[in-house]
């Protein structure tokens, strides 16, 4: 056994000797193979260590291993220290394993190694237990990248470092790499470079990672700082261990791609924790900065966690260029802002799956803003606008609209329906017609709100029931005016409580309206009934004001001034309207209308009234008059008016100014020529005047009382004052004057009153010739006054008709011989008949009483030729009835023959030498009744003789003596001569 042992020892170590001594010398083989392995043109040669050349090494194998350039690097590194410790040098001119060719070359200046993955160029130094690599290149060919700088390889840790460039595409980069035997660690800094597009074939990202890292920037690219791990064993990056910092000057960054790039001056990008950000320095988007907008990108390589993070914040206003960053994430903020400021900031959360929400969160502050919603424009001193998702809250939003409307709202706005809902607290909402006429004034209101965003403007404000559309035009529909009724002066003042109204509002310049009012107090009617509702229509276009009620009866213009036109509409002025007077200028048409003025009527065919600086001057055509005057005899039914209200004096005059009237506050006064003026007892009786002085002129004018009693005038003048009244008035020759003083006492006073005067006075022919003078004193209830008659011949009176009947009678009765002469008398005196009767002179005084209603005429006497009277009596104003007592004188020719003769005129005609009865008067004055005692005379006038006849011889003896003298002084004394 040992012998064995012995022996085997000694072959192999006398096999070793041989195969050095062979290797010394070189061993050169053309060809061999073996298992899978094919061999040609080896040789292999001792010296310090094994130099090896081979042309061809060829190994054929089943087994395919996939690998790159990465993985054939590793195996050819960890196996190189072991090929250094035994080769001096190698060149292997190909070396096929499987479908991979290899070159080797190996020597003192160079390490070269080239395969269809790696190309590898390097000095190796061999120091310890360490090899450092001095690479010329190491260019991956499967990763398009190459290496220079220098490897050193730690036997005794199993660590490689790495301290060079690469190259990649248009990237330049130093690089430090670390590498253990299952792990490599990477450093990286780079010079800069155009755009990072070649990690495409590096790092497999999501579309969305991949369209934020490769397609929205563009710039100037430089990593400042890369670190990353690779697993060897599982050849694969760790995703977790990325982290590092580039930045990327001018750069150009989309947030989308119907938007403008925003430019920045650079953009800061940071990796960490598989998260990316991109910090934008001065950014500017449209000439707006975006300072501190920023675009992160979590979990950036995870298809099912990744979402990209966009932050803009912006100071500036809310305008197009804002609105459409918005729009373009499907973001409708329904207005624009024109003036002021907004600081905005907005945060945009995109998942990068298409099942998961994108969320939105932002916060704008508004400040001292002008912005339009749909060409409504409005001012908001201070607003908080918050977005979350669809849904927009508007806290404390500050809306002014002119100087119209200030309000605070709170609203929540579903972008999605983009329709808001909310509350409006009104602070002032006041519209104001000229300075001091407020149509409405709300304040401190509180009211829910609805608006509507899509296409048209919707806004609703339920508690004033009021809807506003905003389109082309504003619509701004009142439903109820009552809602609003307590907040406007103007409703109130004219009582509209009810209706409803409808604008179209274009711009300031250009709005129209229409609506339905209802329960106002307008002074108008038509076909004699308030109207307390109309339909109209308007608008207002450049300042310039027009109303129409959908008849178009009623029109109103206001331009310069306020034009009111109204056809076959009556005005009502009652004292109210009156007193409180028109404040403003306007003109006032009127067609086929009827002005009613307290319980007066007037019908216009037409008017013209015009209010400038509160002087009201009028023209008017009035027709279907009812005044108390004619003309020509002929019923004044139209005139053509003209006249003007200034200081509260009203002046009206006709066009042919033969009428003229004046109107002050207490006072009236009227001239008129050629008119006559009716009064009746009812006009005084139902006439409660507001004039304490009025004034009454005529010329040519008459006055009649009662449509029948007719003064005649030249001329007049009326003046009526509260404690006195004056009126003078001049017909011809007759003049005649009332006056009544401040302590009630009465003077009339007429002369020269003749036949025409009188008879118009009592409407019939009663006077013909003659004069008549009148004067009465007094107070109102007890009137004294005389009236004498001369020359007049008087007819057609029932009382006078009635005694003449009476007298042609009485002579028969008295005395039948005295019936001839008697007659004879009658017929031959001038100016006697049945139907008249003259009176030479005339005296009648009377007593008026207006409390007792009755004229007491006092004395009643009358010398005529051929009958006298005697007599007093009273009239009963009440009743016109009459109670009077007279006393006949008749048969004057045959008292006269006989009152020559003396003792005979006594016997026949008695102490008076009259022959005389008495009658009584009573019933109405139209149709008196006459009774006497004539039968009681008739039988005592033949005892009334005889009686004489024994008396004469005294009476004889007194016409001597002369005692008849002092008779018919006596006599002269009782009968009344008119005054002259």
């Amino acid at each position: 056994m040992l012998k064995t042992i012995k022996f085997a020892f000694l072959f192999f170590l006398l096999l070793i000797i041989s195969l050095f001594s062979f290797l010394y010398s070189g061993i050169k083989i053309d060809s061999f193979s073996f298992s899978n392995i094919l061999v040609s043109q080896f040789y292999i040669k001792m010296d310090k260590k094994l130099i090896l050349n081979v042309e061809n090494i060829e190994y054929k194998s089943n087994k395919v291993e996939k690998s790159n350039s990465f993985s054939e690097l590793k195996k050819n590194i960890e196996l190189l220290p072991q090929v250094l410790k035994f080769f001096e040098k190698i060149k292997i001119d190909k070396l096929k394993i499987g479908d991979n060719e290899f070159e080797i070359v190996l020597n003192d200046e160079i390490f070269y190694l080239d395969n269809k993955y790696i190309n590898l160029a390097s000095k190796i130094d061999t120091i310890s237990n360490q090899v450092v690599f001095e690479l010329y290149s190491l260019y991956l060919k499967d990763a398009d990248v190459m290496f220079d700088g220098k490897i050193k390889v730690d036997y005794f840790n199993e660590k490689l470092n790495y301290y060079g460039k690469v190259y990649y595409q248009d990237l330049q980069s130093n690089i430090n790499v670390e590498m253990t035997k299952d792990l490599a660690k990477i450093y990286l800094v780079s010079e800069p470079f155009k755009n990072i597009k070649f990690l495409k074939n590096i790092i497999d990202l999501p579309p969305i990672a991949e369209s934020w890292m490769y397609d929205n920037v563009e710039g100037d690219f430089k990593i400042q700082e890369l670190y990353a791990e690779y697993d060897l064993k599982n050849n694969e990056v760790i995703e977790d261990s990325i982290k590092g910092k580039a930045q990327i000057k001018g750069a150009k960054i989309r947030f989308h791609k119907d938007l403008d790039v925003i430019n920045t001056k650079s953009l800061d990008v940071s990796f960490k924790n598989n998260k990316l950000d991109l910090n934008l320095i001065q950014p500017i988007y449209k000439n707006k900065k975006l300072d501190g907008s920023y675009v992160s990108i979590n979990n950036l390589t995870s298809a099912a966690n990744g979402q990209v993070d966009v932050f803009i914040n912006a100071n500036s206003k809310l305008d197009k260029d804002i609105l459409d960053i918005l729009k373009a994430y499907k973001i409708n903020l329904p207005l624009v802002q024109k003036t002021g400021t907004t600081q905005a900031s907005l945060l945009m959360k995109f998942p990068y799956e298409d099942s998961k929400d994108m969320s939105i969160h932002g916060d704008f502050f508004v400040d001292d803003a002008q912005i339009s919603i749909n060409n409504f424009s409005f001012y908001s001193k201070k607003a908080e606008v918050i977005l979350d998702d669809s849904l927009i809250k508007i806290k404390d939003s500050n809306f002014k609209y002119k100087e119209m409307i200030d309000s605070v709202v709170n609203l929540d706005l579903d972008t999605k329906t983009l329709k808001s809902q909310g509350e409006a607290n009104i602070k002032s909402f006041l519209i104001k017609e000229g300075k001091d006429t407020d149509i409405l004034d709300i304040k401190n209101k509180k009211t829910a709100i609805t608006l509507d965003f899509n296409k048209e403007v919707n806004i609703s404000l339920k508690d004033l029931a009021t809807n506003i559309k905003v389109s082309d035009l504003v619509h701004v529909n009142i439903d109820d005016l009552s809602k609003i009724y307590p907040y406007s002066k103007l409703l109130k003042d004219i009582s509209i409580n009810e209706g409803n109204i409808n604008l179209q509002i274009k711009d300031d310049n250009n709005l129209s309206f229409d609506a339905f009012i209802k329960g106002f107090n307008f002074p108008i009617q038509k076909n004699n009934k308030n109207i307390d509702s109309l339909d109209i229509t308007g608008k207002i276009e450049n300042e310039k004001v027009t109303i129409s009620s959908k008849d178009e009866d009623l029109k109103i213009q206001i331009d310069n001034k306020l034009s009111i036109f109204l056809k076959n509409i009556d005005v009502i002025l009652d004292q109210k309207i009156k007193e409180a007077g028109l404040n403003r200028d306007m003109n006032i048409n009127l067609t086929n209308s009827r002005l009613k003025i307290d319980s007066d009527i007037y019908h216009l065919k037409s008017a013209k009234v015009q209010i400038d600086n509160k002087v009201i001057t009028f023209e008017a055509d009035v027709r279907n008059l009812d005044l108390p005057i004619r003309k020509n005899n002929d019923k004044v039914e139209n005139l053509s008016l003209i006249g003007n209200i200034k200081n509260n004096i009203t002046s009206i005059q006709t066009k042919e100014k033969d009428l003229i009237l004046e109107l002050k506050k207490d006072s009236i006064s009227l001239d008129v020529d050629g008119y006559n003026i009716f009064y009746s007892k009812t006009d005084n009786n139902n006439s409660q005047s507001q004039y304490k002085d009025i004034d009454l002129k005529g010329k040519n004018s008459n006055i009649i009382l009662n449509e029948k009693y007719k003064f005649l005038a030249d001329n007049f003048e009326i003046k009526v004052r509260p404690d006195s009244k004056f009126i003078s008035l001049n017909h011809k020759q007759t003049n005649f004057t009332f006056k009544e003083s401040k302590d009630k006492k009465i003077d009339i006073f007429s002369n020269n009153m003749n036949d025409e005067f009188i008879n118009s006075i009592f409407d019939k022919q009663v006077f013909k010739g003659g004069n008549v003078l009148l004067h009465a004193s007094g107070d109102i209830n007890n009137l004294k006054g005389k009236i004498i008659i001369t020359d007049a011949n008087i007819s057609d009176l029932a009382i006078l008709n009635n005694l003449l009947l009476f007298i042609q009678t009485s002579p028969a009765l008295i005395n039948p011989f005295l019936a001839i002469p008697s007659v004879v008398g009658m017929a031959t005196n001038s100016g006697f008949n049945l139907l008249a009767y003259k009176i030479v002179n005339g005296n009648i005084e009377f007593n008026y009483s207006k409390e007792k209603a009755l004229l007491n005429i006092e004395k009643f006497v009358t010398v005529g030729n051929g009958i006298d009277f005697d007599g007093s009596g009273q009239i009963d104003l009440n009743t016109l009835e009459i109670n009077s007592n007279i006393k006949l004188i008749f048969l004057k020719d045959y008292s006269k023959i006989v009152g020559m003769i003396p003792v005979l005129n006594y016997v026949l005609l008695g102490d008076n030498n009259r022959v005389e009865t008495e009658v009584n008067l009573k019933g109405t004055l139209d149709n008196p009744e006459i009774s006497t005692n004539l039968t009681k005379d008739t039988i005592s006038v033949p005892m009334n003789i005889g009686k004489r006849i024994l008396t004469s011889p005294a009476k004889l003896l007194d016409f001597i003596t002369g005692d008849s003298k002092e008779e018919e002084k006596t006599k002269g004394n009782e009968t009344n001569k008119p005054l002259k």
